[in-house]
C-alpha cells in the first residue's frame, strides 16, 4: 500500500529543520511529547529510524537526512507552484545547472533578456564541470555538453557543436597559418581538458588534424589547461593555437579578437542539451526557461 501519512512527514520536516523537538513543538504550538510520539509512529510506519536521540540533542540518521533533503526540495517546489497559481505569474526560483564554459560564454551574456521576460522569476545558476547528477547537485534543469544519452531523463537538444582551431590574428600572421596549414605543426598547441572524458586529452587535436587531412600532432609543443577559458585567454594573448568550440568562440571570432585560420571543422558528435527529470520539465518555470532558450537560439 502506498504511503499516505503526509501530515507526519510535515512534522518530521519541521523537527529535522530545527534538530530540536522542543523548538519545533513551540513553532507548531504542540506539546513536545505529542510531536515526539508522532515522529516515533512515523518511524514505525516507515520501518527505519529518522533520528538518533541523545541526552541534550538529536541528529538525523543517514536515512533521515536523505528523507529530509527530499522533503525540503519538494516542499519548496510546491510552494513555488502555489505562488504561480495565486499570482498567475512565474515567481519563485528556477535552479539551473550548467557546464562552466557554456554558462560564461553563452548563457550569462543572454540572461538580461530572460530577466526582462520574467521579472518576477529568480534564477539560481550552478556551474558544474561534472556529469549530470540531480541527486548530487539538485536543480530543476541542467544544460550539459554531451552525447545526448541521459537514461530516464527528459532531453532536449539545444545546439550542435563543432571544433576548430582558433588563435589571435597576429599569431596567425606571424606563423603563416592562413597560407600553409602544415605550419600548424610549428605552433604551440593549447589543450583544454575540461568535460573530456577520454584519458587522452590530445584526441580533439588528433581528430581535427585527421579531418583536415593533416598528419599527427603528437610531436607538437603543447600547453594543457584544466579549463576551456584559460586556453582561450591564452590564445587571445598570442600564446598559441587553441581548439575552440564554435558556439562558444563565435563572439570572439565576430569581434576579431580571435581568428579561425583554417576552413576545416571537426564534428565530435557532442552537443548542448537541456536535461531534466521528467516531472520537473513540465513545471511552468522549466517550460518558460526552455521556451526562452529556444527563442535565443533561433534569434
Amino acid at each position: 500500500m502506498a504511503f499516505s501519512d503526509f501530515t507526519s512527514l510535515y512534522f518530521f520536516e519541521r523537527v529535522a529543520r530545527c534538530l530540536s523537538f522542543k523548538l519545533a513543538a513551540e513553532e507548531m504550538h504542540l506539546t513536545q511529547s505529542a510531536l515526539s510520539h508522532r515522529v516515533r509512529t512515523l518511524e514505525t510506519r516507515l520501518g527505519f529510524v529518522l533520528f538518533t536521540r541523545q541526552t541534550r540533542r538529536i541528529e538525523l540518521t543517514a536515512e533521515g537526512e536523505r528523507l529530509f533533503l527530499l522533503l525540503n526540495r519538494n516542499l519548496a517546489a510546491i510552494g513555488d507552484e502555489i505562488e504561480d497559481i495565486r499570482f498567475n505569474a512565474l515567481r519563485g526560483t528556477l535552479g539551473v545547472g550548467c557546464t562552466p564554459t557554456f554558462a560564461q560564454h553563452w548563457l550569462a551574456p543572454r540572461l538580461p533578456s530572460f530577466n526582462r521576460r520574467y521579472p518576477d522569476l529568480s534564477l539560481q545558476l550552478r556551474s558544474k564541470g561534472s556529469r549530470v547528477d540531480f541527486n548530487l547537485y539538485p536543480s530543476d534543469v541542467w544544460i550539459d555538453y554531451g552525447d545526448g544519452h541521459y537514461p530516464g531523463l527528459s532531453v532536449t537538444p539545444l545546439l550542435d557543436e563543432v571544433l576548430l582551431p582558433v588563435c589571435s590574428p597576429d599569431y596567425a600572421r606571424h606563423m603563416g597559418l592562413c597560407d600553409a596549414p602544415e605550419a600548424l605543426f610549428d605552433c604551440l598547441l593549447l589543450h583544454d581538458v575540461e568535460s573530456i572524458e577520454q584519458n587522452d586529452y590530445r584526441w580533439e587535436w588528433r581528430s581535427w588534424c585527421a579531418a583536415a587531412g593533416l598528419g599527427s600532432p603528437e610531436h607538437c609543443r603543447e600547453y594543457s589547461f584544466t579549463h576551456y577559458d584559460a586556453a582561450i585567454i591564452a590564445a587571445r594573448a598570442g600564446l598559441g593555437v587553441a581548439m575552440g568550440r564554435y558556439q562558444l568562440a563565435r563572439p570572439l571570432l565576430d569581434s576579431g579578437e580571435l581568428t579561425a585560420p583554417f576552413d576545416a571543422v571537426y564534428d565530435p558528435g557532442l552537443a548542448y542539451y537541456l536535461v531534466a527529470r521528467k516531472d520537473r520539465i513540465e513545471q511552468p518555470r522549466a517550460r518558460a526557461f526552455l521556451s526562452w532558450l529556444m527563442d535565443e537560439i533561433a534569434g
